[in-house]
């Protein structure tokens, strides 16, 4: 059996489209339910979120990345992926207890967790849907058209739920629920729908040892990737309360979806993988220099117009309860740089390199320092010291990552950087010009969005700038 290749294109239009619609739920719905449940709520979901999170990770153990490029290389031969998708299923599966057996001592044992046990629980469904979700398989035969069609359902069904189920404070817990189904809740379909890669009736003995040591690796990235990302809003919820942890959610909550957005192309893993296998390492360079091209010219001009409009903006999403937010979100913008260009190196040349460990010593030294600085910045400064904790973290991150994926890079086009950084010099005094015209709050930053992505784009097209150039050709073919 040969899977038919979709192309590089195809692939990233469906995960930036399947990632679209994850992202404009909340988009959506975060300023109504921002303004029902109020600081104190969003912080409550948000803590409990981090602490579920630390499970979400026991139970994958890393297999998403170790599927996605195992799963690549073997993904024409029908009977072989099988046996594998099998195994590390059965894996997933032991992992998945023994998540739950710990999440509920520590729920039921904690004094601290006491106030958000219900909480947790409904938000601990989402490891079971994350399992079965297979996900990676999906990713290893670059074939997301079904995973975007479900998906999309599954949002539309949580948005009317919303608006049912969420009208007042104490309805937090409906809306955790909601997140839980809008997120994750279509993977109870994926066993049936990868049915057209694996035959489950395939008798093959299972060897799930031969698995442990590679995604112990990967685990350990998992580990560090997730404890890094939810250090910040655990120890908030921890040293400073429920408030502070609300106003950080709001920021981190928007520098998530722009770096989500930002990235939405890079889908790179399994061509890296494949061409990694067969010494084509031109063709790697060639796929890793385009990513990387695009994730700054898309990355820059979004810092700028978004510290730009950052009050209109928190207004607009969550009311004036969260104005301490927006110092929050300025100080973690340049965050939005630094994990676009950590997305690519470490969550994709180094996992199709097997060099794997130097994502472990990346994060985890980013982790040490996270923790250090929360603990003296926290407690003076509450979520604006998680904000420059998170922003020095992901830059040193970031910057010892690209130092040892040097090698896999042509050497920069200072031209094109230089266009990027015109063309978003010219997008800045125009939005900053607009945002001096009083309007309402929704109009100011609908047109300074629209004008800025007019005056930037038509910039660099005026430039030639060959990443603009690429998109308008493909895009008229």
């Amino acid at each position: 059996m040969e899977i038919k290749r979709k192309s590089l294109k195809t692939t990233a239009i469906l995960n930036a489209t399947r990632t679209f619609l994850e992202l404009l739920f909340p988009l959506i719905t975060f300023p109504y339910v921002s303004r029902i449940l109020g600081p104190v709520n969003i912080g409550k979901i948000n803590f409990s979120l981090s602490i579920v999170s630390y499970f979400v990770m026991i139970a994958m153990l890393g297999i998403s990345n170790y599927g996605i490029r195992e799963a690549a290389k073997i993904r024409d031969d029908k009977r072989q992926l099988s046996k594998f998708v099998k195994e590390i299923l059965a894996l997933n599966t032991i992992s998945s207890i023994i998540s739950y057996a710990i999440l509920f001592l520590l729920v039921f044992t904690v004094n601290k967790l006491a106030d958000y046990r219900s909480l947790i629980i409904i938000l601990s469904t989402t490891i079971f849907f994350t399992v079965i979700g297979i996900d990676w398989l999906f990713y290893a035969v670059e074939d997301l058209t079904s995973v975007t069609l479900r998906s999309f359902v599954f949002h539309v069904l949580s948005f009317i739920s919303l608006f049912i189920f969420v009208r007042k404070p104490e309805d937090y817990m409906n809306y955790a629920l909601i997140s839980v189904v809008s997120s994750v809740g279509s993977n109870i379909f994926s066993i049936f729908i990868s049915k057209r890669f694996v035959d489950y009736r395939l008798r093959i003995k299972i060897d799930i040892k031969k698995h442990l040591k590679p995604i112990m690796m990967f685990f350990f990235i998992s580990v560090a990737t997730t404890v890094n990302s939810s250090i910040d809003t655990t120890m908030l919820g921890f040293i400073s309360g429920d408030k502070q942890t609300g106003f950080y959610s709001v920021a981190n909550r928007i520098i998530r979806i722009v770096t989500s957005m930002a990235t939405a192309t890079t889908v790179i893993l399994p061509r890296l993988s494949y061409f990694y296998t067969q010494n084509k390492i031109e063709e790697m360079k060639d796929v890793i220099a385009t990513t990387l091209y695009t994730n700054i010219c898309l990355v820059i001009p979004a810092i700028a117009g978004i510290f730009l409009i950052a009050e209109p903006v928190i207004l607009i999403i969550s009311g004036k309860a969260y104005l301490d937010s927006i110092i929050v979100l300025k100080v973690m913008l340049p965050s939005i740089f630094f994990l676009a260009l950590s997305n690519l190196t470490g969550s994709h040349l180094f996992m199709a390199t097997g060099k794997e460990k130097y994502v472990i010593y990346s994060v985890f030294s980013g982790i040490v320092l996270n923790i250090v600085m929360n603990f003296f910045l926290i407690p003076r400064f509450g979520a604006f010291g998680a904000g420059i904790a998170t922003s020095t973290t992901e830059f040193l991150v970031c910057i010892f990552q690209l130092l040892m994926a040097r090698n896999y890079f042509a050497r920069l086009n200072f031209k094109f950087l230089f266009q990027f950084f015109f063309a978003t010099l010219l997008m800045g005094i125009s939005v900053f010009y607009l945002q001096k015209i009083h309007m309402g709050l929704v109009c100011s930053v609908l047109l300074s969005i629209m004008c800025g992505i007019f005056v930037y784009f038509s910039a660099l097209l005026l430039m030639k700038n060959n990443t603009i150039i690429r998109i308008v050709k493909w895009r008229k073919k």
